[in-house]
């Protein structure tokens, strides 16, 4: 390592052995990084086709995404499952740019579409909370947001999996160098961002402060951190979601602006905004009604953004007792989220 990319702090006890994966995703996120020329995006896009190289490689990945297809969209044509590799290697590729894109340079990578809508909910002057799923570029979107001028905190997990959860799935989550230098390059890149990032770990009145301060905080709707669950119809399964978005916007009043972000085939990603969902007269459940229907609607026009998603929610569907979809769910854990059952 360089004087000027010092190692980082040793990870934490109980290190798992290094698997090709983590020295390979160390090359991706950590030395391909430092050699794009962010003001050539032309150049940059060139590299775009070597996804079908990815596709390729996914082995058994390939027909478990395909699965994943069958089950919340039916019948997608042949081609989904190559169209969502596409869209993963450009979203992760572009994910390289963040610590090098500016308020001068990041239109280059992303347009907006419907600014309005974010703009008309910030006039209730309450807040906004742009509510996401993990479809296409999200994290251009929370650069894009920021560096626009928005006030924008995103609420996420970061940081290597605790301890217990690597030592049980070491092939998920391990700890070791290589796995540690990559996070710790990654979420070094995200903080040269205007956007703020807070963690679980991170009182949720700093989220409320924030609202009240008419600034916008992000939340991706589909993301599995926290510790209370709702069933919620999406998709045509049941899905186990977090209420903690709805009962936020209903305790503030902040406005949910449905978010999605869209690599196309060519030329810049495009963030859509939908109108501004105010959560006046809702209860939780019925505000993620409300916004699901938008999402799904999005999603089944664009599902090639969803794969990804998918398949990795797949493939960790024994970690904890929420995964996504219950129908895939290896044991009854999930049932402690299911309200309607208890009563």
């Amino acid at each position: 390592m360089s004087p000027s990319n010092p190692p980082p702090p040793d990870a934490p006890a109980g290190q798992s052995a290094v698997r090709p994966g983590d020295v390979a995703r160390w090359l991706f996120w950590v030395q391909a990084r430092k050699m794009l020329p962010v003001a050539r995006p032309a150049l940059v896009r060139s590299v775009l086709p070597l996804w079908r190289l990815q596709h390729l490689a996914a082995g058994a990945g390939r027909e478990l995404m395909a699965d994943e297809y069958r089950r919340s969209f039916g019948d997608v044509g042949e081609t989904a499952v190559e169209d969502a590799y596409r869209v993963a290697f450009r979203a992760h590729y572009e994910e390289l740019l963040l610590g090098k894109l500016t308020v001068d340079n990041w239109r280059s990578y992303l347009q907006f579409q419907d600014q309005a809508h974010l703009d008309d909910a910030l006039t209730r002057k309450k807040g906004a909370i742009i509510l996401f799923p993990h479809a296409g570029n999200f994290m251009m979107m929370i650069a894009a947001v920021s560096l626009a001028g928005y006030p924008y905190t995103q609420y996420a997990a970061r940081g290597l999996a605790p301890a217990e959860v690597a030592a049980e799935h070491p092939e998920l989550f391990g700890h070791n160098w290589f796995r540690a230098e990559t996070r710790r390059v990654r979420e070094e890149s995200e903080d040269r961002l205007p956007a703020r990032f807070l963690t679980m770990e991170t009182p949720l009145r700093q989220l409320f402060r924030r609202l009240a301060e008419n600034e916008i905080v992000g939340i991706a709707f589909d993301g599995r951190i926290g510790n209370k669950f709702m069933k919620v119809p999406y998709l045509g399964r049941e899905a186990l979601l977090n209420p903690g978005p709805y009962r936020m916007a209903i305790a503030t009043g902040a406005a949910i602006v449905p978010t999605m972000v869209e690599c196309p085939a060519v030329g810049p990603d495009i963030c859509h905004f939908g109108a501004p969902i105010v959560p006046d007269g809702h209860t939780p459940e019925s505000l993620a009604a409300a916004y699901v229907t938008v999402v799904e609607q999005w999603l089944r026009a664009h599902p090639e953004q969803y794969g990804t998603w998918l398949l990795h929610c797949r493939l960790r569907n024994a970690v904890d007792d929420h995964p996504l979809f219950v129908d895939y769910a290896p044991d009854d854990r999930w049932r402690r989220y299911d309200t309607k059952a208890e009563k």
